[in-house]
């Protein structure tokens, strides 16, 4: 059996059995997290979401009318099996935006074992920088929290959505095309609004770009910018419901670096050791970054979601939860894709490149490496009931 055929048939036994595995594991997790009332095993947001949306009527979230839903029909229980069904999505679009931004050439078992690497790498953390691998550290791989574990799969389907839509927008923009990205960007933004604060400041460039470059006609890319509309209404609902009295907050404040920097002393250079791997890689392909549109949009998304988190805070009883940490959580997955699908590359083409090159791509290699050795360990130690915040 030639070595192609070999690698193919070892994807597509790996691919189902380890997403089934790390499918049944969240299951697990999840679980144990409905369980928790107070101490650090399995500890989690869920219990209060829980409580919030079934005790207090709170609803600032689409899962929490999911949560309202399955309480009122005693069918409670089923909820981390729902909660891993949205670990699993995760994976399933990622996988589908690896095979779109390297033009459909990633082999689909392939991409799926890269997809569930992206769902797993974490900060390379180093201690005594941080309060710990999680609290003071930016990641996308993020288990404790319902809203964001919707948002994810979510914002992956409408970001897919959105880079075929803008692909062909100088050809056509159909009705079918246009409502269908409008109602999933909603459905994304009524599941956690920090995805669109963090994504649409991207899609506007773009928009941007595309008039001023007279890419596609103006009604066009009007019609195409109008999809943000029912997203404003979404978000202004649910700043209604956050922010009143009993919500336990009662604003937003430009704050620079007041909650991103709550928990480490060294705010760059934690910033830096979040995203190592995707700025090594970003350094190497600066020059092709407004040749790439890939590359270009995941990059003003990481800057949007960064400067957001940095900038805001809440006012009231939420003001050090960094909130607004959630939009730049999600673009890490982004920018982690667009570099590993440019380091595979690198690597394909390894024999034209100078030695120093060679180097620094092993290197990247070693940093992507720690990255993931953070988020297995983080995942495991998870599983086994330590607290998401892992203190020291």
């Amino acid at each position: 059996m030639s070595d192609k055929k070999t690698s193919s048939a070892v994807f597509r036994i790996a691919a189902p059995v380890l997403t089934v595995l790390y499918t049944a594991l969240c299951i697990f997790l999840y679980y144990k997290y409905m369980g928790w009332t107070e101490g650090s095993v399995y500890e989690s947001d869920l219990p209060a979401h829980i409580s919030l949306a079934v005790d207090d009527g709170l609803i600032y979230s689409l899962i929490s009318l999911i949560i309202i839903g399955l309480s009122k029909s005693g069918t409670l229980i089923v909820l981390p099996v729902l909660l891993g069904l949205f670990a699993a999505l995760s994976v399933f679009f990622t996988a589908e935006l690896i095979i779109e931004i390297t033009d459909k050439k990633t082999n689909p078992n392939a991409a799926v074992l890269l997809a569930l690497l992206l769902n797993i790498v974490m900060p390379c953390y180093i201690r005594g920088l941080s309060d710990g691998r999680y609290m003071g550290m930016h990641a996308s791989s993020i288990w404790h929290n319902s809203t964001y574990l919707m948002m994810k799969w979510l914002g992956l389907w409408t970001i897919l959505v959105y880079l075929n839509i803008e692909k062909d927008i100088s050809k056509k923009l159909t009705v079918k095309s246009y409502l269908f990205f409008t109602v999933i960007l909603t459905i994304t933004t009524a599941a956690k609004p920090n995805f669109f604060l963090a994504v649409t400041p991207a899609m506007l460039v773009f928009l941007i770009i595309d008039l001023a470059g007279k890419k596609a006609p103006l009604r066009r890319l009007v019609m195409f910018g109008s999809a943000v509309l029912p997203s404003f209404a979404v978000m202004i609902l649910q700043n209604r419901a956050l922010f009143n009295a009993g919500a336990g907050g009662s604003g937003i404040v430009i704050a620079p670096g007041k909650a991103m920097g709550a928990h480490t002393g060294y705010l760059l250079i934690v910033s830096v050791l979040s995203i190592a791997f995707p700025l090594m890689m970003l350094l190497l392909h600066i020059k092709e970054i407004f040749k790439n549109r890939y590359l270009l949009f995941a990059w003003l998304c990481a800057g949007c979601g960064y400067m957001e988190y940095f900038l805001f805070s809440e006012k009231g009883a939420r003001d050090m939860d960094a909130n607004f940490s959630w939009g730049y959580a999600f673009t890490i997955i982004l920018i982690f894709g667009i570099s590993l699908v440019l380091w595979i590359n690198d690597l394909k083409d390894i024999k034209k490149k100078n030695i120093l090159t060679k180097c620094y791509l092993a290197g990247c290699g070693l940093v992507l490496a720690y990255h993931t050795y953070c988020g297995l360990l983080f995942f495991i130690r998870l599983c086994m009931g330590v607290s998401y915040m892992m203190w020291g």
